[in-house]
């Protein structure tokens, strides 16, 4: 009689838990577990798109531009031809530009000969012209963004141009200021567009 109230009572007990417990335990040990939901990561910026806004040359994004004052009055046919092209706002005040241009003259030596026990200076060799570079430059940082130089040399005949780029040479010789000039603003904004074309590089 014992041993069957002893099984009886192993029987119900299971069952009484659950009655005292209520319906939440059976629905925790049924319920599965919620997912976890990660969210995706986020797209990495590629380097290329990052740098290629920071690295656009100036004379794209440049508004305004001083031209310093140059020999033979070289810098007021400049300022025309920029004003004529209409790309940048030409001032006359060198402070808080975005551009400027200005000619660089090399230093030379001057040897001196004697005369009568007079020192007297000697006339440069002709076989050594003395070039002229005209140079646009970041203001703001002082970087050369361009620069043509001036070369004591005939142009040669039917030679097509030379295609852009931030250096460039010009046959100068026997050409007027106003010529020089325009030839120096027609190089300069081929190298532009060449820039706008190629996104800045």
């Amino acid at each position: 009689m014992v041993l069957q109230n002893r099984r009886a009572v192993r029987i119900l007990l299971p069952a009484l838990v659950l009655i005292a417990l209520g319906p939440k335990a059976g629905a925790q040990q049924t319920q599965p577990p919620a997912p976890v939901i990660q969210a995706p990561p986020e797209a990495p910026v590629p380097a290329a798109a990052s740098a290629s806004s920071a690295s656009t040359n100036r004379l794209l994004t440049g508004k305004m531009i001083y031209v310093a004052p140059m020999p033979n009055n070289l810098d007021k046919w400049l300022q025309e031809d920029l004003l004529t092209w209409g790309r940048y706002h030409v001032t006359s005040n060198p402070e808080g530009v975005d551009l400027q241009i200005s000619a660089v003259v090399p230093d030379r030596p001057t040897r001196f000969k004697q005369r009568a026990g007079v020192p007297l200076p000697k006339a440069p060799p002709k076989k050594q012209p003395q070039e002229t570079s005209i140079d646009v430059v970041d203001w703001v940082t002082g970087a050369r963004l361009w620069t043509a130089t001036l070369l004591d040399k005939n142009p040669k005949a039917n030679a097509p141009p030379p295609p852009p780029a931030s250096t460039i040479e010009i046959a100068a010789r026997d050409m007027t200021p106003d010529q020089l000039a325009l030839k120096i603003s027609q190089e300069l904004r081929r190298y532009v567009e060449q820039l706008e074309d190629s996104g800045g590089h």
